[in-house]
């Protein structure tokens, strides 16, 4: 933003400088027009000057800024001793339920993904990218039905549990068919397969409602204990 905010500035001051300049020129009042012709082209070379300065440090600071959060990412996958698929488990981090990623994010995960599991051939970087990423869409498309189903019987243990066990069967059902066609066209060997079911376990398991409520949970969004206690001390109160 800073190198955006100096680069406007110094656009300013050419546009001005070349006003100067083009004025300057018509001091000896020979020809007005001609001043008023050089003084206008001046002010668009400026101006067009100007618009490509700025340009560039637009590109260049969004290029930083990428290079920024590549470096950050980079940081949090060594922290975390590998590449991290679906963020953190804290709730500031936890999608909401039904959420999806975009396929950007997805192909550039995947990307990192496969070098890790040094996938170098590109017939079977195409088809790994193109397999799985079927499986993470279909797995979000599982994830949308279980959250309206997951927040309808919220407060019915017996039907909750039931539906987990389903959304855990359809999710299974789903990886388990992706590794097959990976296992069948020879895209992984058995070293990398099970290097990746590795990696990919998180999200093989859960979903964004699975972690949402989960960390929910954990953050003592649910739990109300302490109603209990004033009860017992009016009763206490109503026996003296």
């Amino acid at each position: 933003m800073n190198r955006i905010v100096t680069v406007m500035a110094v656009a300013l001051l050419l546009v001005f400088t070349a006003g100067l300049n083009a004025q300057g020129v018509g001091r000896n009042g020979r020809n007005r027009n001609t001043y008023k012709k050089a003084n206008e082209q001046a002010k668009k070379a400026a101006e067009a000057q100007a618009k490509k300065a700025q340009k560039n440090a637009a590109q260049e600071e969004k290029k930083e800024e990428r290079e920024e959060a590549k470096e950050e990412r980079k940081s949090k996958d060594d922290d975390e001793g590998g590449i991290g698929i679906t963020g953190g488990d804290a709730a500031e981090d936890v999608a909401e339920p039904g959420s999806t990623i975009s396929r950007a994010i997805k192909d550039d995960t995947l990307e990192k993904i496969m070098d890790e599991l040094k996938l170098e051939d590109k017939t079977k970087r195409a088809a790994f990218k193109s397999n799985v990423r079927k499986a993470w869409e279909d797995s979000e498309a599982e994830d949308k039905r279980y959250a309206g189903i997951y927040k309808r019987y919220e407060d019915n243990d017996d039907k909750l549990a039931a539906e987990k066990k389903v959304h855990k069967d359809k999710l299974e059902k789903i990886w388990d068919d992706s590794d097959e066609k990976l296992t069948k066209d020879e895209v992984l060997d058995e070293g990398q397969l099970a290097a990746w079911k590795k990696t990919s376990s998180d999200l093989r398991e859960k979903t964004a409602t699975d972690r949402y409520y989960e960390a929910k949970k954990k953050s003592g969004g649910e739990e109300e204990p302490k109603k209990e206690e004033p009860k017992k001390e009016k009763k206490e109160d109503s026996d003296d």
